[in-house]
């Protein structure tokens, strides 16, 4: 499953997900005028996801084909379908809870760290749509191509569920691609995706809370980042 022993960096990133004074330092390292941009730019995705209809509600069981497997969904509970997969549709792959990360026994086990760095580049193409080649899929063991078709199921109902968010969690996944972003960062990245994190996007509407760092990076990276991404492709470690 490509699971890490827990790092440095690592410790630091689970840090921030706790909320502690250090990651309060850390929201001071971008300036109002970019949080504020970020604030702006992440509203627009949300009004033109509205205005373009958005994504519609599971009505029953159903499956979805995606470049590395399938995926189910079902209707749940917040206006988004249940995404799953099964044994049948892997075998002999790991159960997953569906989980973006956790920690568990000194090591970070979830959909994000369950793939290497250099395939998460094919894994948001193919959430724009595109069409990936055989050799993009090939080095994926079964594990990892059910840990990115989830990834694609979950990151679709997402934005059912939010507007705007399928740009912001593209944009999150992208930053994986770089071998020296930690699995956990993702959780600072996109926010939502923690534990009771659904309405981290209203409190920020709502003056409750203000974006860290990481998730203006990341909502500011979107629009400048491109199809042709620079970065090498190295495995992550």
């Amino acid at each position: 499953m490509g699971n890490r022993q827990v790092t440095q960096s690592s410790v630091r990133a689970v840090n921030h997900m706790a909320g502690n004074a250090a990651a309060t330092a850390y929201v001071q390292r971008v300036t109002d005028e970019d949080r504020d941009k970020a604030d702006k730019r992440r509203k627009r995705w949300a009004e033109r996801d509205t205005t373009r209809g958005g994504a519609r509600q599971a009505e029953s069981f159903t499956t979805h084909d995606t470049p590395f497997g399938p995926y189910n969904e079902r209707p749940g509970r917040g206006g988004a379908p249940w995404i799953t997969t099964n044994m049948t549709q892997y075998p002999g792959t790991e159960k997953t809870d569906g989980r973006y990360v956790r920690e568990e026994e000194n090591q970070f086990i979830g959909l994000i760290p369950a793939l290497d760095a250099e395939q998460f580049r094919p894994l948001v193409d193919a959430l724009k749509g595109r069409q990936l080649s055989e050799e993009e899929i090939e080095g994926l063991s079964d594990d990892q191509c059910r840990a990115a078709a989830m990834l694609m199921g979950i990151a679709n109902a997402e934005a059912l569920r939010e507007p705007g968010a399928l740009k912001h969690i593209r944009s999150a996944l992208r930053r994986q691609a770089d071998p020296s972003h930690e699995a956990p960062e993702f959780l600072n990245d996109y926010p939502q995706g923690r534990v009771g994190g659904a309405q981290h996007e209203n409190r920020v509407r709502s003056g409750r809370t203000r974006r860290a760092t990481p998730e203006v990076e990341t909502i500011l990276e979107a629009s400048s980042s491109s199809s042709s991404d620079e970065g090498g492709r190295r495995r992550r470690r």
